[in-house]
């Protein structure tokens, strides 16, 4: 029983280690964006996926709290962003890295439509000139790097496409275009 136990642990830090996978590509500079259709078809999904990786992440973290380095409060800390953790990465294993692998392994030129939700902000470090787009997840709702040609005919609830590698599920983007 207690292999059974190992190996449950061993197959959700292999699920935990996929959903770290965007976010690493997000470091790296390669923005991913999934299509809004497959963010509809997932929603739910991912949304189970999240809160089940939350409370699995937050019982591990109170199970472990002896074995934890720190005082209290940074015990505290960790058992507390535990559940925040879990649920951001369980559910980009269900919304993000599918349509990102299959983007990688069978992805060709494609170009698909997002809504713009703001394109006047100048962005920070690792993302200057952004657009930002409507219903997309929290740090995959994107283009950094947009032209300034670009940027001043964009406005809230205008229609673009992006263009770049990927399928109908998701896009990594290389450049945009209005719709007029």
């Amino acid at each position: 029983m207690a292999a059974l136990g190992k190996l449950a642990v061993i197959l959700f830090a292999v699920w935990l280690l996929l959903g770290i996978l965007p976010f690493f590509a997000r470091i790296f500079g390669f923005a991913f964006l999934p299509s809004i259709e497959w963010m509809s078809k997932t929603n739910l999904p991912g949304l189970t996926a999240g809160l089940i990786s939350a409370v699995l992440l937050f019982g591990l973290f109170l199970k472990g709290w002896d074995k934890m380095p720190g005082d209290k409060v940074k015990k505290t800390l960790a058992v507390l962003g535990a559940p925040f953790i879990g649920y951001a990465l369980g559910r980009s294993v269900v919304v993000i890295v599918e349509p990102m692998i299959l983007a990688l392994i069978a992805g060709h030129q494609v170009e698909l439509p997002f809504a713009v939700v703001n394109a006047d902000h100048r962005g920070y470090t690792n993302c200057r000139s952004p657009v930002d787009l409507q219903g997309l997840p929290f740090l995959f709702d994107k283009v950094c790097r947009v032209p300034s040609d670009v940027r001043p005919g964009l406005s809230p609830g205008g229609r673009i496409i992006v263009i770049g590698h990927g399928t109908s599920l998701g896009v990594f983007a290389q450049s945009l275009r209005r719709v007029d």
